[in-house]
């Protein structure tokens, strides 16, 4: 587990420094476009925060529900966002970056948020001794 935990890491890493190279335009672009930037900083930043979440956190995922269903909503928007990518356009050009997103991404979810706790994991006591009661006279 602790390889998934820094292959997610690093995943996240990439994400926050490699994305917004392969989003940069050719051409200038004009200045009314800053809500677009802004737009897609947000989005950077919460595809890449599920992969932190798991890569810091990943060791009490399975104790901590909060934390099993921050992971699941932060770890579903890049599931959700790559099949719809790879659904909606025809011939995708950045099939080579979101096909191994999506992968990482569910085997991520199926290793960290899927499996939880096991119902309760408390031992099983001792039987009383009835002749060890305390006997009021």
């Amino acid at each position: 587990m602790i390889l998934l935990r820094c292959v997610s890491f690093l995943i996240g890493t990439v994400i926050l420094m490699g994305a917004p190279f392969i989003l940069l335009p050719d051409a200038p672009q004009r200045g009314s476009d800053v809500l677009n930037v802004i737009g897609g900083c947000i989005i950077i930043a919460v595809l890449s925060s599920g992969f932190f979440l798991v890569g810091v956190a990943g060791n009490r995922m399975k104790r901590s529900r909060r934390a099993r269903m921050l992971a699941a909503v932060l770890l579903g928007f890049p599931i959700l966002g790559s099949i719809g990518v790879l659904m909606l356009d025809k011939t995708p050009v950045e099939v080579w970056m979101i096909g191994p997103l999506l992968f990482c991404s569910i085997l991520l979810f199926i290793g960290f948020v899927y499996p939880g706790r096991r119902g309760p994991q408390h031992r099983r006591l001792r039987p009383r001794d009835p002749s060890a009661t305390i006997v009021e006279a």
